[in-house]
Parts: structure tokens; sequence; C-alpha cells
């Protein structure tokens, strides 16, 4: 059977429980802060060399800079993603979150945790400064390491929308809401046949939330859309307006915007490229912390 405190000993790292490790000692400076022995013992194995002790002390110079950041620009995670955690780890191991909060390691987990996300926060605060942008040569570089197994293009379609769930009936209590809303949809239509901007009409009526877009959406995959959708997109050209027709919570008119195949393999291809420039300028970023710090490593003790 599992133990189920394993995670949450896995989960906190910086705890060193190694009995068997170099008595405490300090290995490192950075500006006003100490780094010791204790802070490492736990990632060294009993083959480590000298380097890999001292690439592990980088990391804590590393660490201690970017915390000294973090208390400077006052990045605090919000109680709402800390608690998220919480309860993530408390799941996994089995446990309520009251018996979480009642172990032992609670505080230094918690802690743990805090710091955690304050450094992704830092990460993605640092990140607003970067300007990545890909070269066709660094996508042909990437494409042919890396070529598409599959030769299908992704179908992809974005719309316009015009949404209605409800509407006042006081004044027409003979008529079902249904009727009304199928009459104030045409009504629409003939405004915009008649050269009434869509994007005006889908702002001031539609109850949808891309009414705030002149209800326009995202690209969206064709083969993912309802069956109702795709029945009515198949029907029309580009900029034609649908006649209104109901879906299971509304009624709507629609058009298409555009059309585009895509290629999913290079999307996803852009993307790593994108993370890995983003991964890079944030290291540079760090890179440029240690220049501008007081360091001093005690290579002799390791």
């Amino acid at each position: 059977m599992t133990n189920p405190m394993k995670t949450l000993f896995a989960f906190a790292l910086i705890f060193s429980l190694n009995s068997l490790a170099t008595p405490n000692s300090i290995v490192a400076i950075v500006n006003d802060e100490l780094i010791t022995f204790d802070a490492i013992s736990a990632k060294i194995k009993p083959a480590s060399t000298k380097a890999e002790k001292i690439k592990l002390i980088d990391n804590q110079i590393n660490l201690v800079l970017q915390l000294e950041k973090i208390q400077k620009f006052g990045i605090k995670p919000k109680l709402s993603f800390v608690n998220s955690m919480l309860s993530n780890i408390a799941s996994q191991n089995g446990l309520t979150l009251a018996q979480l909060q009642a172990n032992a390691q609670y505080d230094e987990i918690l802690e743990n945790i805090n710091q955690q996300l304050s450094l992704r926060g830092l990460k993605q605060l640092v990140l607003q400064e970067a300007n990545i942008k890909l070269s066709q040569a660094e996508i042909d570089t990437m494409l042919s390491k890396n070529p598409s197994k599959s030769e299908s293009l992704n179908k992809q379609i974005k719309i316009a929308q015009i949404v209605i769930s409800s509407i006042d009936q006081t004044d027409s209590l003979l008529q079902s809401k249904d009727n009304l809303i199928q009459q104030f949809l045409t009504e629409l239509s003939d405004k915009i046949n008649a050269g009434t901007s869509f994007s005006s009409l889908a702002k001031l009526h539609s109850q949808d939330p891309s009414y705030k877009n002149g209800g326009e959406s995202e690209w969206l995959d064709e083969n993912r859309l309802p069956a109702l959708f795709k029945q009515q997109i198949s029907q029309l050209k580009a900029d034609e307006l649908s006649p209104p027709f109901q879906t299971e919570q509304a009624w709507r008119i629609i058009k298409i915007i555009d059309k585009r195949s895509v290629d999913n393999h290079l999307i996803a291809l852009k993307s790593q490229l994108v993370q890995s420039k983003k991964n890079t300028f944030f290291k540079d970023w760090v890179k440029a912390l240690r220049k501008n710090a007081y360091i001093e490593i005690f290579d002799h003790k390791l």
C-alpha cells in the first residue's frame, strides 16, 4: 500500500531529510543572503561531482535573486490559487484539507506553494517585456527537424452571430416567446440586408458574450461545431445571413466571416518555438540579475 504522505514529501523537495548530509555550513553569499549546504543537500547524490554541486548552488543563487525581486515588486499569489493547490495536494494524498492542515509539515508545504506561485508570477511579469517574434527561417528549420506525419489540414471558420434567448413579452401576450424572438431576428436581418452594420446590432441586441466583439467569434474548428451550426453554415456563402434558427438554449442568426485550413502540427511547433524563446528571455533576465549582485561561492567546502 502506498504511503499517503509520499507525495507530500516529494512535493516539498525544499526540505532536507538526509541525515547523512555533511554538517551545515555556508557555501555561498548572495548580496545579504547566506546559502547553506542544507539548502542543496537533499539533491546531492553519493556520486555527485563537484561541478554538479556547484550547479546546485548556482540554481539556489538564482532562486535567491528572484525572491529578492518578488519582495521588491510585492508579488503575492492569489489566495484562490493557493487554496486550489492545497486541495489538490490533499486529494492526491487521500486526505481532507483539514487533515493536511493538521500535518506537522503543513506550514512548510504552504510556504513552498506560496514560493512556487510567486516565482510563476514573477516570470509572467518579466515576460510582459518580451517581444517574441518568429522568423520564417526558424520555422523552416524546426519543420525540417520535426516533419509532419500527416498531411491533413484542420478546417476552421470564423462567424458572427446575434443570439437572443429572452425577450420582453409585455406587449405581445398572444404570441409565444419563440415566435417573438424569431420575428425580432427577422427584423434585424432586414436591417442588416438594408445596410445596417451587423456589428452595431450585435453590440446592441445580442445576448451572447460575443456581443462585445460585434458578435464575432474566434477561429472555430468546423468538425467540432454542433450539427445545427454545420447545417446552417453549409448553406451559406461569405457574408450571407442565415435565417433565424433555434439551438438548445437560444435563437440566432449567423454569417460567415472567414474560412481557413490550418496545420495543427505547424501551430504546435510555433508554440514550442515561442515557449523556448520565452524561457531564453527569462534566463537572460536572471543572468542580468547575477551581473549586478554580490556573489561569492565557497566551493572548497563541497
